[in-house]
């Protein structure tokens, strides 16, 4: 959000807490009348009970101020620290440390649905993963696997220290679930290879046709 929108909709919401307090001033107190149809609506004389009117401008001057408050909440980065950089002070966000290991991960065969999520702590990071994995594998060899691959990520490409790594299969599906990209291209070669074959036999023919 721009510095225009932000300043108009602070306005706005100022407004709204302003309105807000003087229509329950007028609920209470009695101090003036609204007129035409705001008066059916504040007006401590009309239909509307006060019973009813001072709860609804509570709520309402409640909304504006936690809207205010949201307003000017930024969340807070979280973030790691980068080793083994002389030159200053380096740091990664933990939204991108989660990013590269997901996508080194998920290279590895038979695994689907991985979530990775870290904690941040003063001596390093706790990775946390969970996934679903192929009901054919080695399942402890795969999850060896699988946290061996995460922890080069962050320790030797990225340079953070890891305290230590907990993956958890959510589920076993079956091989046919569990296959990934690359033995999909690998099953498409031979059909490539049959669209080709038509091509090579013409141009066998023709030279045998020229011979």
């Amino acid at each position: 959000m721009n510095i225009f929108n932000r300043i108009i909709i602070v306005l706005i919401l100022v407004f709204f807490v302003f309105i807000s307090f003087l229509s329950i001033a007028n609920e209470i107190a009695g101090l003036f009348e609204w007129s035409g149809i705001a008066s059916r609506i504040f007006n401590p004389r009309g239909n509307i009970s006060p019973y009813i009117s001072i709860p609804v401008m509570i709520l309402v001057l409640v909304v504006c101020v936690l809207l205010l408050l949201l307003e000017f909440y930024r969340r807070k980065v979280r973030i790691a620290k980068i080793y083994n950089v002389e030159s200053g002070k380096a740091m990664i966000t933990l939204e991108t440390i989660s990013q590269q290991i997901k996508e080194s991960v998920l290279l590895l065969d038979g695994l689907k649905n991985l979530r990775v999520s870290l904690i941040p702590k003063s001596a390093g990071v706790i990775i946390n993963m969970l996934v679903e994995l192929g009901q054919g594998l080695n399942i402890p060899e795969k999850m060896n696997e699988i946290i061996k691959t995460a922890r080069e990520v962050a320790v030797n490409k990225l340079n953070i220290k890891v305290i230590d790594t907990n993956l958890t299969v959510t589920n076993l599906i079956p091989e046919e679930g569990a296959v990934r990209v690359k033995k999909q291209e690998t099953a498409m070669a031979p059909i490539i290879h049959e669209k080709n074959q038509p091509h090579e036999g013409k141009e066998d023919t023709q030279k045998e046709e020229i011979s």
